[in-house]
């Protein structure tokens, strides 16, 4: 619960990098911990033997082995915000249309971003005040990469891969003693849609009243 709740907070805050490293390096000791607790659990009840056979997927599992790593490091400020990946631009229902090219503040939160970037002349040409094309806003799409979590993925995917991993490790435990837990809908969480539901920062969700003043909820069929 502790890893899970640190994981929550970590998207509900992820457009503000600070925030965002502080949840992180509460998220990452917390998920590590889990194997290590299910060990000692396992040990009071005498099921060592069961539990190495059922075990033997996550051994080297490459997302809890990536994050145990990381655990071992203090992601400085600067880490995240030089890792820190910003689009801002015109998206459609959070699908990325155009985006500007130039050196944006990696450490300044999204929405100061967004308010700013709407204010500006080229921020007024994409876009007409009342955003008549239905379903395109302006928003911000932010990434963070982490070297020392994955060299490869962002940090949020990565996250999500191993808290994924962990709760079927905890599954995997729990059915040892006739419990089902139920799974993850990782086929979502994963794809481009799901992780944009976090990483892409709109206009109408700063202030959700603006599709109603734009006038596309009459337009709804």
């Amino acid at each position: 619960m502790e890893a899970f709740t640190a994981h929550r907070r970590l998207e509900a805050e992820y457009h503000d990098p600070r925030a965002f490293r502080y949840n992180l390096n509460a998220f990452l000791p917390s998920v590590s911990s889990i194997q290590q607790i299910l060990q000692k659990e396992i040990e009071q009840r005498g099921d060592v033997q069961r539990w190495n056979k059922v075990r033997e997927p996550f051994k080297n599992d490459p997302w809890l082995k990536a994050l145990a790593r990381a655990r071992n490091v203090t992601l400085h400020q600067q880490a995240i915000f030089d890792g820190s990946l910003v689009h801002i631009g015109m998206y459609r229902w959070r699908r990325h249309k155009l985006s500007v090219a130039r050196k944006l503040p990696h450490d300044v939160p999204s929405e100061r971003l967004l308010e700013w970037f709407t204010t500006t002349d080229l921020g007024k040409m994409f876009l007409d005040e009342e955003h008549s094309a239905w379903g395109e806003e302006y928003g911000v799409w932010r990434q963070y990469n982490v070297a020392e979590i994955s060299t490869t993925e962002d940090v949020l995917t990565m996250t999500r891969r191993g808290s994924i991993r962990a709760h079927d490790m905890l599954a995997t435990a729990h059915r040892l003693y006739g419990v089902e837990t139920g799974n993850i809908d990782d086929e979502y969480l994963l794809s481009r849609d799901g992780l944009a539901e976090v990483t892409v920062l709109l206009e109408s969700d700063v202030d959700p009243s603006l599709p109603s003043k734009w006038g596309w909820h009459d337009s709804m069929p």
